[in-house]
């Protein structure tokens, strides 16, 4: 199924507060979000993460 921008935004009007259709009509336009790396939790308390690419390394790549 694929779902179109349109449709996603229908779906969303029709429910303001449901955050998963919040996220598909966002990220379906494109947008996304971002945020400074330094102004997160993580970072002002010196807690290590890992971005996809490190993920994938090391878990799927074999």
């Amino acid at each position: 199924m694929v779902w179109t921008v349109p449709s996603l935004l229908d779906e969303l009007a029709a429910d303001p507060d449901n955050v998963t259709r919040k996220y598909r009509a966002v990220f379906a336009q494109g947008r996304g979000v971002a945020w400074a790396k330094d102004d997160t939790y993580n970072a002002r308390h010196a807690i290590p993460v890992t971005d996809l690419r490190q993920w994938v390394k090391e878990n799927l790549a074999g």
